[in-house]
């Protein structure tokens, strides 16, 4: 380089971090957070062990909601926005009232705007204009007076937009990433008797470019606001692992658990405690570790132990165990508090190029799932995931893609306890900006190639691996969506690992680079998935991390994905786009219901991408579309074939895990130019990935000219759950039937 390149290289480093220097708050990736906590997982403390058994956040003495109704107002400019909102003499009595948690654009303020990969500002990052709506928030509380002595946190389960938060006028810190939770440690700030709390929220800032995921871009305090209090020395973090043997047989337990010390403690020393309780609450395991503390803010206990012939969890069968830690500091007359979570014991393992759970290859029967309420957007409640959940199940559906961001941490508790296969994924999307094997990346500007933005990247992976670790459920780590693969994204892999030894991770940015563990491709062909399968080198399992576009009348030839998936053993199948329709119910101009996409609510003249928002296997309702039907059939692990229905023979084949078919129902039925001819039960005590030809005992009859006769089989539920009445279908096959003659006696039932 010449001199005078030199030069001018160096004057342009200089304006460049001038530019930066002069940025606003909420255009500096390299700020991307003021006085939040370090990630750890969602708890509190209760002063009963059977609290936390019951995980009743209220039953415990130091927990207090903020939800409910807060005064708001809104300005569709950030130079309209109220710059002293936070002083504690600022009258709000003329303010609206709005419900904490929502989004503030199904409340009546601002657009909701729906777009798939265009940024609904001036792409220019770090910037988004002046046209940039800002939300403000005031929520007066009191502090319970037993919580004097004790550290006081401010909880957001997530705040979507850049905000600033005061507690009585004083600045608290900001927080610029959504979907997982901004902590403060609000204690400096409090006072006796009311307490002001002000947050300002602007919709866009720099981090809404790492936030660029198809579905409907919504603002606001978005799901639960709480305070809990802590002890001045106190459980902070604590990292439970459920491992298994070699002969996946007994539990290999570990437990990292890490005491804080907040400032001005004058407790040195205390007691720290970790048991499990089986389902029976039968105590299975217990250690206690003596802690002292010099300077030292945090100190991290390990304990470890193994459970002989433990009860495991799986998707089939999702055995828990809780976990209990407690804390003794032993002064005074009640010393200690607990708190805890449930755990399963599993192993996750890549072997031989598949995904293995304990041991065993699955099939990812897998599906992208938006948090996505008709009526309230972004926010949801316990009642639409256990509908979820339960319309998963009913369509043989076993693992789901958390697309694109962690959703609510008790959807993760669900899925624990219901069993389903989870894959947690990062909240970053660049897609605006390009992604890899689409070919409009520019690296020069692309927020993952560039170090400027790279800790923003690593923070919110942080904070997603740190807040859900706990987590049987989730078996797989993605680093994000549609975002290229910087340097940073290789960084982050090998934290991940380095951090959780128990768990895969995945990146479909990656393509067959080293920082992915499974090889996750989006809507690949055909062709393309022939090749994979039938290329010995490859050693990594496929699994498609999205396939199978559910839009309008979809999902035909679905069996053909299957069929290859069967076809070799690394293909393991993937996760269909989408699981619901993100259309929001409103009326017409003559009041009639329907539901808005894309142009509507105001949006017209925005961009938008109309109705590609609607590309759910359900309806925003949870009806289900009739695609889904074919998804069922397709996803069922009972499967049946025949060489010759017509003498009847019938292969049974279980493609369950861990399940044995003596746990199922079986039913044959004649359909004689569609009228019922006849039917019987069976019954199949067949193993896992076994299978084993039965003869049916069919009725005696004779094949008349014209006649069209199917035969149907079907597989039900034998006995009900919480999720699954008994009687539900969960398999079927039809065979088309020209008859036999035989002895057997119609109707006759027969077991195998």
């Amino acid at each position: 380089m010449t001199t005078k390149g030199i030069i001018c290289t160096v004057l342009n480093l200089f304006s460049v971090a001038g530019l930066h220097a002069q940025n606003n708050d909420w255009e500096n990736p390299q700020l991307f957070e003021q006085g939040k906590e370090a990630p750890h997982p969602v708890f509190v403390l209760f002063n009963k062990k059977e609290d936390v058994v019951a995980d009743d956040y209220s039953r415990s003495p130091w927990h207090q909601s903020l939800n409910g109704s807060w005064k708001f107002t809104y300005v569709d400019k950030l130079a309209d926005r109220i710059k002293d909102f936070y002083k504690t003499d600022l009258n709000d009595k003329a303010w609206s009232n709005i419900p904490v948690p929502s989004n503030w654009e199904l409340q009546g303020f601002g657009i909701p705007i729906y777009t798939n990969v265009t940024y609904p500002y001036p792409r220019n990052p770090p910037f988004v204009g002046e046209n940039n709506p800002v939300g403000t928030y005031r929520k007066n509380f009191t502090v319970p007076a037993n919580w004097d002595g004790r550290e006081v946190l401010l909880h957001f389960g997530s705040i979507a937009g850049c905000a600033f938060v005061y507690v009585n006028g004083q600045k608290v810190g900001m927080s610029k990433a959504a979907k997982t939770p901004a902590e403060f440690d609000i204690t400096p700030y409090l006072k006796k008797g009311n307490n002001l709390l002000a947050v300002q929220v602007f919709r866009w800032h720099d981090g809404s470019y790492l936030e660029d995921q198809d579905f409907w871009r919504l603002t606001g305090i978005e799901r639960d606001v709480y305070l809990y209090a802590l002890p001045k020395l106190s459980v902070w973090d604590f990292f439970l692992k459920g491992d298994l043997d070699a002969a996946y047989t007994n539990g290999l337990f570990s437990a990292d658990v890490t005491i804080r010390q907040f400032a001005k403690n004058t407790l040195k020393t205390g007691t720290v405690s970790v048991e499990l309780l089986d389902k029976a609450g039968k105590q299975v395991f217990k250690q206690s570790t003596a802690v002292t503390f010099g300077s030292d803010p945090m100190k991290t206990i390990s304990v470890s132990g193994s459970i002989p012939s433990v009860m495991k969890w799986s998707g089939e069968s999702p055995e828990l165990y809780d976990c209990i830690v407690s804390f003794d500091n032993g002064k005074g007359a009640v010393t200690t508090t607990y708190t805890g979570a449930k755990i399963g014991f599993r192993k996750v393992e890549i072997r031989d190029a598949q995904l293995l759970i304990n041991g065993v290859p699955i099939y990812v029967h897998g599906v992208n799932r938006h948090e996505h309420d008709e009526t309230t957007g972004h926010t949801t409640c316990k009642a639409l995931m256990l509908k979820d959940i339960r319309l998963m199940k009913e369509l043989n559906i076993n693992a789901v893609r958390m697309s694109h961001y962690p959703n609510d941490p008790l959807w993760y508790k669900l899925c624990d306890q219901y069993g389903l296969y989870l894959v947690g994924e990062v909240n970053i999307e660049t897609h605006g900006m390009g992604a890899e094997f689409q070919g409009f990346l520019d690296k020069s500007k692309h927020p993952a190639y560039l170090p400027e933005w790279a800790a923003a990247h690593t923070d919110r992976t942080k904070r997603m691996v740190e807040r859900d670790k706990n987590h049987p459920s989730v078996i797989i780590w993605s680093l994000g969506n549609e975002c290229g693969n910087g340097p940073v994204f290789h960084d982050n892999y090998k934290w991940i690992k380095e951090r959780d030894n128990t768990r895969m991770v995945q990146f479909e940015q990656a393509g067959e680079d080293w920082n992915t563990d499974i090889v996750c491709p989006m809507y690949p062909g055909v062709g393309s998935m022939k090749r994979y399968a039938e290329d010995a080198s490859k050693k990594r399992p496929y699994i498609m991390c999205e396939y199978s576009h559910a839009m309008g009348n979809s999902n035909g030839n679905f069996q053909e994905y299957w069929d290859i998936v069967h076809s070799n053993k690394k293909m393991q199948g993937g996760f269909i786009w989408d699981w619901v329709d993100q259309g929001l119910k409103t009326k017409d101009a003559n009041g009639k219901d329907f539901w808005a996409y894309g142009g509507d609510l105001g949006s017209f003249y925005w961009h938008n991408d109309e109705n590609f928002c609607a590309n759910g296997l359900v309806s925003a309702n949870r009806t289900i579309h009739p695609g889904a039907f074919e998804v069922k059939k397709g996803y069922q692990d009972i499967l049946f074939s025949s060489n010759d229905i017509n003498l009847g023979k019938l292969t049974v084949e279980n493609g369950f895990n861990f399940t044995n078919l003596s746990n199922y129902d079986f039913k044959w039925e004649l359909v004689n130019n569609g009228a019922k001819s006849g039917s019987g039960n069976f019954s199949v005590d067949l193993a896992p990935h076994e299978k084993k030809e039965i003869v049916l005992n069919l009725p005696v009859f004779k094949l008349m000219p014209g006649t069209e006769i199917y035969l149907n089989v079907y597989a039900y539920t034998k006995n009900g759950n919480a999720i699954l009445p008994a009687g539900f279908e969960v398999a079927k096959e039809q065979f088309l039937y020209a008859g036999i003659i035989s002895q057997r006696n119609p109707g006759h039932s027969m077991a195998v």
